[in-house]
Order: structure tokens, then C-alpha cells, then sequence
């Protein structure tokens, strides 16, 4: 049990890094707090002792000693309580900056190992019960101290009452001890149904008009239910355990505070102990009993809080897919990109076989293909998420991983077919970029979405909703696009920027890039026609490999798989070709 707790302890230094200025503040507040409360009752039995003899002027100073036990009690739980609450608040602080600085990097495997109900969970609640762990360590510490006083305290006392003093710890620890660690392995389970409760309610609320349109209502529910049935069974035995450790368990200490009592009236019957010892040997059972509660309940709560310690710690265990960055610094980019004889695997599955393209500056250059072909890796890899099994990518004849890292982010941006936006104002999902107003209106203006904004009731400071869903998908994408602008990137890519989008929407969009490519490198992932149509070059994919390059008319006329490609039609869509 020792070492067990010991892990616990370390596991939580290794992830907290607490202020030790604080915990040795609470340590030393907690054992003088914990002395205070072992005089009271030892200030009773003086009380007692001194009214007995009729010593009343000791009666009067016994009496000041217990209101200074007291007093002292009160002031160091006090000054204890502050620094718990400083520690608190930094170690939340702290767990915060880690996890942020952590998920701010992760890759796109991250989602495959750590779910986001339990991201969620963790951010929230884990944090907070990480916070009392401090707490909870240093009253570990003080309630064995405690403990050991006070047992050595009653064998000086009586020899015959300690036996069951003795006794009396050791089988409440071991009982307690046994069923809170069985309470602990279905507090775990039932940790992890709350993730999957998290996750459910987070799609069905995001996903509402698809639950609706599906009539996918029913499977949801039976999803529910199975997590109801999973979450009740762990609960149910947890509880089971519980009741034991907070109920059963008192008839142990009833049987043996009764056992204390008729010693302590049979030695007093045999005049030898006084009735002072007897008061004294009742308030330190009664002190014990507490001690050993706030031993055992402290030990359960440091049980439970290492189960959030684990989870957070397997969040900031999280190692994702780095790649080193070079040294070179060179920011005047014209905006060349070239694929030379890119191959790419993942999780040994062959992606791109020899992807040979260039992409030039003042021209928009379109990726089309099947779902699985490999347009969205030829972007990955563009952003530098992966590197290339073989074969080298370059911008501007320098390959692209020789760029240090904020050179090479500062020319590259992405726009995604469903861009992010945050819960803020418009002004301020701007800010996140570049605070210069004046930029900002430009580039509003430059992609047609300034007069909307001005038309709106609090023009820049309309608060965006979640998903930006006060405004239409459109609108939405201008404004990601503005937003991109802002980072002054040569290179632009659009991932399917007008494949959600109505067809006013999708023109709107589809101008904007014309007027983008005047000074700027533009690649788009693109299924829609008009775009193809639109675009200066189109590369081709068929499962991994480039199978056409050229201009649409070209291609239509002269590629067989692009005229296939073409033909796709899509019911649901009213005749735009889908075949992603």
C-alpha cells in the first residue's frame, strides 16, 4: 500500500510541478494545526484532574490552555486553507498552460487516442480535482503523524488499553483501505462512460439536422442506453463498496469504542487510572477515530485524484509526428512549388506514387480525383505535416523543410471547406491574425464581404456564434478567407472551398480566387465543375498517381478518366457531379 501510494505522490510532482514555497507552507500549517487539536483533549483531562483535587486556580489556567489549543487550532487551519487556495490556483493554472501548449500541437492522430469527451473532462474537471491533490498529500502526512502520536501517547497511558487501540487501527485501515480500492476501480469505469456520454451529446447537438433528416434518432437512443447500462453497473458496484467503507464499517468502531470504554471503568473500579486518564483515553479514541477517517478518506481521495492525474498525464504523454525545421530564413518568396518524384506511405499503405507537378505563381492550379486519391496528402505534405518517403518538395527551388519554421508558416495558409471560427467578434477572429483595423477592412473589402459586415447591427463586433451559424456558409468562407489574407501568405491553398456552398455562394468564392491568383500561388482541392473549368492547370489523380495534367477543355477533350470523372453525376445534389 505504501509503495502504491508513493507512485500515486510521484505521479502527481512529475505532473504538477507545484510551488514548493506553497506545500511546505501547508505542511508546516497542518502539523501545527494537527498539534493544537492533540492538546484539546488533553486540556479537558487537566480541567477534570484539577476540578477533582479542587485546584481551581490550575482548574482557571487549564481552562486558558484549551482556549489557546483553540485558538491556535483555528489560525493555522486558517493560514493552512490560504495556501492551499494559492496552490490551487497555480497548479490550475499551470495543468491549463501544459494541456494548451499540448493540443495546440498534436497531429491528427491525437483524436484516434484520445477521445474529445475525455479532452473535455480533463480540461474542465480533472484540473480542478488535480488542485487538491497537494492538499490532500500533505494531509496524508500529517493524519500518519498524528496516528503514531497518539498511539504512543495511549500506550504510555495504559498498556492494556493500547492492545485495542492497536488493534482497533489496524483492522480500520485495512477494511477501509480494501473497499476503497474496489469503489476505485468502478469510479475509473464510470469516469469513462462520462467521457462517452460527453462525446454522444456533443454529436447529437452538433449533428441535430442530420439526427433529424437520418431519422437516426432510434440508434442514437440505443447507443444511449447501452452507456446507461455501462455507466449504472459500475455505479451500482462502487456504491456497494461505499456503503461498506461508510456504514458497515462503523459497527468495528462502535464494538471497540465500547471495549475502550469498559477497560477504562474496569481499571477505574481498580483505582488504576484516575478519571482525568479516562477523559483523556475517550478524547484520543474519539481523536484517533478522526484521524483515521481523514487518513483513509485522504488516501481515497488521492486514489480518485490520480485517476484525473492519468488522464491528463496521458494527454501531455501524447508524442505527435514532428518534423525539424531548417535554418533558412529567406522571406521574399515568389511562390514556385514543385513536386519532384514525391512518394508517400501510411501505416504501410502506399498514398502518392511518384507525384511529379509544378504549381506557379498568378495561376490557380486545381487537384481533382476520387475520395482516396491523394489530393488532401498532397496538402499534408505541403503544410509539412509528413515528410515524403522519397523525392523532394520545393518552393521557390529550396525545399520546403529548409525553411525555418515561422518563415515557411508566415507564406503558406490553408482555407478549409468547413473553416473554424471562434466564438468572438468578427473583429476579433481577425485579431488572431493581425490586429491592424485598416488591413483588416482591405481584405474584407478585397473579398466582397465588407459591406455585409457593415450591414449587420454591430458591423465588426458581431459576436460570431458557435460554427459561426448566425451567418450563411458563404459569408463564412469569405470571411475565413479574409482572415487568411491577413497572414500575407504567398501560397494559398482551398481544401473543397465551394463544395458546401449554394451556387450564388460558390460564384461569389470562385471570384475571389480569380482575383487572388493576380498575386498569389493558388492550390484548390476542388469536385465542382465550374472551378475546374476556372482553374489555369489541373493535376489529375487516380489511386495515388497523376494520371492527366492541362487546362479543362484539354483534358475533357483528351483524357478518358477526366471525362469520367466529369460525368459523375450526384442525385442528391440536384446534378452537380459528386464523387467524393
Amino acid at each position: 500500500m505504501i509503495r502504491e501510494y508513493y507512485r500515486f505522490i510521484r505521479e502527481y510532482f512529475k505532473l504538477a510541478q507545484m510551488n514548493k514555497k506553497y506545500f511546505i507552507m501547508m505542511l508546516i500549517t497542518a502539523f501545527l494545526y494537527k498539534g493544537a487539536n492533540l492538546l484539546i483533549p488533553l486540556a479537558a483531562s487537566l480541567i477534570i484532574k484539577y476540578i477533582t483535587l479542587k485546584n481551581y486556580p490550575m482548574t482557571y489556567l487549564s481552562l486558558v490552555f484549551l482556549i489557546i489549543a483553540y485558538f491556535f487550532r483555528v489560525l493555522f487551519f486558517y493560514i493552512n486553507h490560504k495556501y492551499y487556495g494559492k496552490n490551487n490556483h497555480y497548479c490550475f493554472i499551470h495543468l491549463q498552460q501544459k494541456i494548451f501548449d499540448k493540443v495546440s500541437v498534436v497531429d491528427d492522430n491525437f483524436t484516434k487516442r484520445i477521445n474529445k469527451g475525455k479532452l473535455l473532462n480533463s480540461v474542465n474537471g480533472n484540473v480542478m480535482d488535480i488542485g487538491d491533490m497537494c492538499d490532500r498529500i500533505s494531509e496524508l502526512i500529517m493524519s500518519v503523524i498524528e496516528c503514531l502520536i497518539l498511539v504512543i501517547i495511549i500506550i504510555n497511558c495504559n498498556y492494556l488499553i493500547a492492545i485495542p487501540f492497536v488493534v482497533f487501527t489496524f483492522f480500520y485501515i485495512f477494511i477501509r483501505n480494501y473497499t476503497d480500492r474496489k469503489a476505485d476501480i468502478y469510479y475509473r469505469k464510470q469516469k469513462s462512460n462520462v467521457d462517452k456520454y460527453r462525446v454522444l451529446f456533443s454529436q447529437v447537438t452538433k449533428g441535430s439536422s442530420e439526427v433529424k433528416s437520418f431519422g437516426i434518432i432510434e440508434s442514437l437512443e440505443d447507443k444511449l442506453k447501452k452507456i446507461n447500462k455501462e455507466w449504472s453497473r459500475a455505479y451500482n458496484k462502487k456504491r456497494k463498496y461505499i456503503i461498506v467503507r461508510d456504514n458497515d464499517v462503523n459497527f468495528l468502531t462502535y464494538g471497540f469504542k465500547i471495549l475502550i470504554y469498559f477497560l477504562c471503568l474496569l481499571l477505574l473500579v481498580k483505582r488504576e487510572i484516575t478519571v482525568d486518564i479516562v477523559v483523556l483515553i475517550i478524547g484520543y479514541f474519539d481523536s484517533l477515530y478522526k484521524s483515521i477517517r481523514a487518513l483513509i478518506t485522504t488516501t481515497s481521495a488521492i486514489r480518485e485524484v490520480n485517476v484525473a492525474v492519468n488522464r491528463v498525464q496521458s494527454i501531455l504523454d501524447y508524442k505527435p509526428y514532428t518534423i525539424s525545421s531548417g535554418n533558412y530564413f529567406n522571406d521574399v518568396i515568389d511562390g514556385v512549388i514543385k513536386f519532384n518524384h514525391i512518394s508517400f506511405s501510411y501505416d504501410n499503405k502506399p498514398i502518392l506514387k511518384d507525384i511529379n507537378f509544378i504549381a506557379k505563381p498568378h495561376k490557380i492550379t486545381a487537384i481533382v480525383g476520387h475520395t482516396g486519391s491523394g489530393k488532401t496528402t498532397i496538402f499534408n505534405l505541403l503544410l509539412r505535416l509528413y515528410k515524403p518517403d522519397s523525392g523532394n518538395i520545393t518552393m521557390d527551388d529550396k525545399d520546403i523543410y529548409s525553411y525555418a519554421k515561422e518563415v515557411y508558416k508566415s507564406n503558406i495558409s490553408i482555407v478549409n471547406q468547413r473553416p473554424f471560427v471562434f466564438n468572438l467578434s468578427i473583429k476579433a477572429n481577425f485579431d488572431l491574425v493581425d490586429r491592424d483595423r485598416k488591413k483588416q477592412i482591405e481584405m474584407c473589402k478585397r473579398v466582397g464581404i465588407h459591406d455585409f459586415i457593415m450591414s449587420l447591427p454591430k458591423g465588426y463586433d458581431t459576436i460570431l456564434r458557435e460554427d459561426a451559424k448566425n451567418i450563411s456558409g458563404g459569408q463564412k468562407q469569405l470571411i475565413s478567407i479574409a482572415r487568411t489574407l491577413l497572414t500575407t501568405s504567398e501560397v494559398l491553398l482551398f481544401d473543397e472551398v465551394t463544395s458546401s456552398l449554394d451556387s450564388d455562394s460558390a460564384l461569389k468564392v470562385e471570384k475571389v480566387l480569380q482575383d487572388l491568383k493576380k498575386d498569389h500561388t493558388i492550390l484548390v482541392i476542388t469536385h465542382k465543375k465550374e472551378l475546374m473549368k476556372k482553374s489555369d492547370n489541373l493535376i489529375v489523380l487516380k489511386e495515388g498517381k497523376i494520371v492527366g495534367v492541362g487546362t479543362h477543355k484539354d483534358l475533357a477533350e483528351n483524357n478518358k478518366y477526366y471525362k469520367e470523372l466529369i460525368a459523375r453525376k450526384s442525385p442528391s445534389k440536384g446534378g452537380i457531379f459528386n464523387y467524393e
